[in-house]
């Protein structure tokens, strides 16, 4: 019978290394489900799917799809402009005001000269009855905006909504 070597104090190469890679997935794990540092790329990875998802689904007219994915994007990529746009503009297509404004204002202030951040955003002032924010989004519309049609447009809103105050 065949006895094995039951001392404490024998290691050999092999498992001292699987010992150490065990220790630190361990770590890593634990560190990820903390909320650690580790999975950084692979969180924007995953952002990236689901912003491309989600534009998908909003191109195809499948709204609450798409803002059940560009919510999972802004949320692995919290420092994306463009992502939490995308959840404004959503949000405002379903009427969900609150949701688009708190997205909005976290894209301009993410992107400052963010031209499309501030014409959604007016737009869901207005939505909400919020006229003077609303005109003082169109105005910043208007110093940003190259493309005249869409400077017409906000002047447009600008005048309805003077007219209104």
């Amino acid at each position: 019978m065949r006895r094995l070597n039951a001392s404490p104090h024998r290691h050999d190469r092999f498992s001292t290394r699987r010992l150490a890679f065990l220790t630190l997935t361990l770590v890593s794990l634990g560190a990820i489900f903390a909320g650690g540092v580790p999975a950084r790329a692979d969180a924007l990875t995953e952002a990236n799917r689901h912003y491309r998802t989600g534009l998908a689904y909003e191109r195809l007219g499948r709204l609450d799809q798409a803002y059940t994915e560009l919510q999972l994007a802004a949320n692995l990529n919290p420092s994306n402009a463009a992502m939490a746009l995308a959840v404004g503009t959503v949000a405002s297509h379903l009427g969900r005001w609150d949701e688009a404004q708190r997205a909005l204002e976290h894209s301009i202030a993410l992107d400052a000269a963010s031209c499309a951040s501030y014409y959604e955003l007016a737009l869901v002032y207005e939505s909400k009855n919020m006229d003077d924010r609303s005109l003082e989004n169109w105005h910043r519309f208007t110093l940003l905006a190259l493309d005249d049609t869409l400077k017409a447009v906000a002047r447009k809103h600008i005048a309805h909504l003077e007219t209104h105050l």
